[in-house]
């Protein structure tokens, strides 16, 4: 599927189509440079500097210098997901399955006090049923 294919089926880049556009793009232009761990390992650098530029902002930040936050709007930011992507391909992970996962482990683990049992429960059937866990 070509690109713009990809950004044609959906009027907003869904998690999905996000993981698929980065994996045709890597696919095409970065699979012959590298793959395995040493992806993995190029993903680590470039993470680290991307943390560097997030450090440089706050530590700016604390010291009331004046600083823009276009780099961490343009730069830091898309590119975390591009490396998130990155990881995900190496690891074989859905991206969307994960962060759910995530997010539904992260509301019982530090806010079981805060969200009702019900209300956890109906999202926990959503997720399941989201990815065929449970019949419909």
């Amino acid at each position: 599927m070509s690109f713009e294919d990809i950004l044609r089926r959906n009027p907003n880049l869904t998690i999905k189509d996000l993981q698929e556009l980065q994996g045709s793009y890597d696919k095409r232009f970065i699979a012959q440079r590298f793959s395995g761990f040493d992806k993995v390992r190029h993903t680590y650098a470039h993470m680290g500097k991307l943390f560097g530029r997030l450090a440089g902002y706050v530590h700016d930040i604390e010291e009331d210098r004046q600083i823009s936050d276009e780099d961490i709007k343009t730069k830091v930011i898309p590119d975390l997901l591009v490396y998130s992507v990155w990881l995900a391909e190496e690891f074989g992970v859905d991206i969307e399955q994960a962060y759910l996962m995530r997010f539904i482990g992260n509301l019982k683990r530090l806010y079981s006090n805060k969200i009702s049992p019900e209300e956890l429960q109906n999202l926990e059937l959503v997720i399941d049923k989201k990815f065929k866990k449970v019949a419909p």
